[in-house]
C-alpha cells in the first residue's frame, strides 16, 4: 500500500469502527481511494513529459504555473467526485451538512 494511501485507509477503518459508516460504505470508500491513487499515478505519468517540455521551451516559472493549473483542475474534479460519493453513503446526509 502506498504511504499516501495508508492514512486514508486508517481514517476509513476508524469511521467503520465508530459506526459512522457501514460495511458497504467502507467498501465504496476503499474502492474510491484505490481508484483515486491509480488516477493520480496515471495523471502524473501523462503530465511529466509535457511539464519537462514546457520547462525547456518556456522556462521553469511558466511551466510551474501550468503545473499548478493542472493540479487545481485535478483537485476540483476529484473533489466533486468525492462529494458525489459521500452523498451516496448511508451517512451522506450528515456529511452534506458539513461545509
Amino acid at each position: 500500500m502506498h504511504s499516501t494511501v495508508r492514512p486514508w485507509m486508517e481514517q476509513i477503518e476508524q469511521l467503520r469502527s465508530e459506526g459512522v459508516i457501514d460495511a458497504d460504505d467502507e467498501n465504496v470508500l476503499i474502492r474510491h481511494v484505490n481508484d483515486h491513487q491509480s488516477l493520480i499515478e496515471r495523471e502524473l505519468a501523462s503530465i511529466a513529459p509535457e511539464y519537462e517540455r514546457r520547462v525547456a521551451a518556456d522556462g521553469q516559472e511558466r511551466a510551474d504555473l501550468w503545473l499548478q493549473q493542472c493540479a487545481r483542475e485535478l483537485g476540483t474534479r476529484e473533489g466533486e467526485k468525492m462529494r458525489r460519493i459521500f452523498d451516496q453513503l448511508s451517512c451522506g446526509e450528515q456529511i452534506s451538512d458539513v461545509p
